[in-house]
């Protein structure tokens, strides 16, 4: 904040021959000001007091105010009292009366005896930004600035303030070119200036070098916020992936996922930063760790989730090592890497989906012709129109990389097959025409590709576990593959076969962390496994599939029970000691305390049953769409405590890394044309504290962006507008 002292005119506050005189005041009860300006505190009071003192009149009695008693003036509402060095002497400080407004600065000391008729004056008459002030109150007493995503960003509603704050509306400006990826020279352009003037004539210009500077301090203050709140989290999951940007510089994206006490989903970004090359296993896992130990959360770390990358193997391995040494009970190492299922899924299909590979590359095509000629796209649609076919909003255009978003240019392009088909008699360079056959056969494995573009959707969240829905999709994608193997269909059954081939690949063994998972849901519990092995295994299979999983929970359970009993046993110990040494004395009889440790010994005993209770217990439904497993257990974590550890460790290790892959959707749109010179510092500061921003102003419940949607990965291509309103 800009403080200046005023010379010239402003000089004379320094003055002794002016309104702050130091002589001593006298006080008869208040200040009395005089149309004059003058008050009991001026040279002119003086003079008067004198004079009836010299006529033998009767005053009132000498008091002398000292600067360090709290004045109860009004005037102090608005000035503040700042340190300063002496006019005299600079090697003293003496205390200065700082105004709210225009931040001038006026004596306020011993020597002047307190007054503060001065102070009144300048703010009730000379200041004009006090009354620029006042006049923005009487018109408007509360700025509620809200966006049309005001409930998404969380703006905080602004009350109207006497005093303006040009380091705090900096701090705001910041704020905004982060979390809305505008340009720092966004601050220089003549009509932002112009409207920030108008808003408060007392804004002052801020370059983009100064605003760049101010982003940074915001990056570090968001990070020490959310360093505490880390600092309160008992088990962390992490998911990593890396990306490449325009510039051919390789970024590392890592993800903390936790539940807080609150039983909410939480998922933060901790670093963006730039990875050497090359990109081996013991690079990743350096960069790793070296983020994780920066947070100091080296042991809270339970696991961490991967796509199927070979360098990834021997990072695993390093990094299972580098944990294991310093995190708790919690950490176990056969559960701390974590296949990408989004991963391994596309992989699945890409493979499965090569007997519809002419069907695709012809729709594609078909679509790519069709969109780039506008005469194209409006004979097409007078085609739709002359065979009474409705016209929808337009095709659809997947992304290669994205086989879900084949399946949707897919399943929109049949309700248009018998445009194409006579759109290929009228062009003569059309050439994509899909056979009848080719149709034919995505009918029939559309149920496939449906259950798996299901699975695919369900995955891609970050603000709600997924860990627990994992193996319930699975189940449904392996029944489907079984059928489709049992298929008197050539094709399907070919498809069917290089499918389960894939599955058997990556899960040859259970994925045991997402059936724990899936257990520890009470709207399947252990019920649901032994079914859902007797559907996918064959009974004999099924049968011992099923006793290893019951062994593994059992011993599991056992392990968080001790911990837990030992906490308590702590508990009651050191509760026993102080209450020991605050009543020493007692009229219980010695019995008394003998059966007080036999009630402890057998409480924490009665924790062995719990996890009996909890499987014992009726499943909640399924057909309760609006179901939340983490409102469930933060409403039954008293009943279950131990298993409810359980689940806040488990429940919190997410399915895939999509969350990494959806920062770099951000990342994408940070380094744009105009940003592509922007500092790899930089670059991690603006994506992360954007992240950070929004979700601290949204309860703290944060997405990386907007829940993953299937249009994402698809481009439309509208129909014009004029054509669709006529049909």
């Amino acid at each position: 904040m800009a403080q200046t002292i005023e010379t010239d005119e402003e000089e004379n506050s320094y003055d002794k021959n002016d309104a702050m005189s130091d002589d001593d005041v006298f006080v008869s009860g208040h200040i009395d000001i005089s149309d004059d300006g003058n008050s009991a505190g001026t040279d002119g009071g003086v003079s008067q007091r004198r004079k009836k003192r010299q006529k033998g009149m009767k005053v009132g009695p000498k008091v002398i105010v000292e600067s360090s008693a709290k004045s109860k003036s009004v005037v102090w509402e608005h000035f503040d009292k700042v340190p300063r060095p002496s006019k005299e002497d600079p090697t003293v400080e003496v205390i200065m009366a700082q105004c709210k407004y225009c931040e001038k600065f006026f004596s306020s000391n011993k020597d002047n005896g307190g007054a503060t008729s001065h102070l009144l004056r300048h703010y009730s008459k000379a200041c004009p930004d006090y009354k620029v002030a006042m006049a923005k109150v009487a018109s408007q007493t509360l700025l509620n600035f809200q966006p049309s995503n005001a409930s998404d960003i969380g703006i905080p509603v602004l009350q109207s303030s006497r005093e303006y704050s040009q380091e705090e509306a900096k701090k705001l400006i910041a704020k905004m070119l982060i979390c809305h990826d505008y340009p720092f020279k966004m601050v220089e352009n003549t009509w932002f200036n112009i409207v920030m003037k108008y808003l408060n004539p007392r804004y002052e210009f801020i370059g983009r070098k100064t605003i760049r500077k101010e982003c940074m301090k915001v990056f570090e203050s968001e990070r020490d916020s959310l360093m505490k709140v880390l600092k309160g989290v008992d088990n962390i999951a992490l998911t990593t992936d890396l990306w490449t940007s325009n510039q051919t510089l390789s970024y590392m994206c890592l993800v903390a996922h936790f539940i807080d006490k609150d039983w909410n989903m939480q998922c933060r970004v901790l670093n963006f930063v730039e990875l050497d090359h090359p990109h081996s296993g013991n690079v990743i896992s350096q960069a790793v760790f070296e983020c994780v130990a920066a947070w100091k959360i080296e042991g809270k770390i339970i696991s961490i989730t991967l796509d199927n990358a070979t360098n990834n193997g021997v990072a695993i391995r390093n990094l299972k090592a580098m944990f294991d040494a310093r995190s708790s009970y919690c950490f176990v190492p056969k559960y701390f890497h974590v296949r990408c299922c989004a991963h391994i899924i596309n992989s699945v299909v890409t493979d499965g989906t090569a007997t519809i590979t002419p069907l695709t590359n012809n729709v594609r095509e078909s679509v790519k012709y069709i969109k780039k000629s506008v005469s194209r796209l409006h004979k097409f649609v007078e085609i739709c129109r002359s065979l009474a076919i409705t016209v929808g909003e337009g095709l659809k255009l997947d992304v290669t990389t994205r086989w879900n978003s084949t399946y949707y240019m897919l399943r929109t392009a049949i309700a248009y097959r018998d445009a194409l088909d006579s759109y290929s008699d009228s062009d003569a360079n059309y050439k994509w025409k899909p056979s009848n056959d080719e149709w034919a056969l995505f009918n029939t494995v559309t149920p496939i590709l449906a259950s798996l573009a299901e699975v695919s959707t369900a995955f891609s969240g970050s603000t709600y576990p997924t860990s627990n829905i994992f193996y319930p999709h699975i189940v449904n994608v392996k029944i489907a593959l079984k059928e489709a193997c049992d298929s008197k269909n050539p094709s399907l059954k070919v498809m069917g076969e290089a499918m389960m081939d894939k599955f058997n690949k990556y899960w040859e063994e259970p994925n045991n962390i997402m059936v724990i998972a899936t257990i520890i849901d009470p709207r399947y519990k252990l019920k649901y496994i032994k079914w859902g092995f007797r559907m996918i295994y064959e009974q004999g299979k099924a049968l011992a599939e099923y006793n290893l999983i019951d062994i593994e929970l059992t011993k599991l359970y056992e392990t968080y029970d001790m911990h837990h009993r030992h906490e308590k046993a702590d508990s009651y110990r050191s509760g026993a000691s102080s209450s020991s040494s605050v009543d020493i004395s007692s009229s219980l009889p010695s019995s008394a305390s003998q059966f007080t440790s036999y009630l402890n010994e057998t409480s924490l005993e009665t924790s062995k049953n719990e996890l009996l209770k909890y499987l014992d217990e009726e499943n909640e439904s399924l057909l309760n769409k609006k179901f939340d497993v983490l409102l469930w257990w933060r409403l039954n974590a008293h009943r279950y405590p131990v298993i409810a550890k359980m689940a806040k460790n488990f429940l919190s290790i997410p399915a895939t890394s999509v969350s990494s892959e959806s920062t770099f959707s951000t990342g994408g749109r940070l380094l744009d044309d105009y940003r592509s010179s922007l500092k790899p510092e930089m670059v991690e500061a603006l994506v992360c504290a954007s992240i950070w921003i929004k979700g601290a102003h949204n309860d703290n419940k944060v997405s990386l962006g907007p829940e993953p949607d299937d249009a994402d990965d698809v481009e439309f291509i509208p129909f014009p507008k004029s054509m669709v309103g006529s049909n």
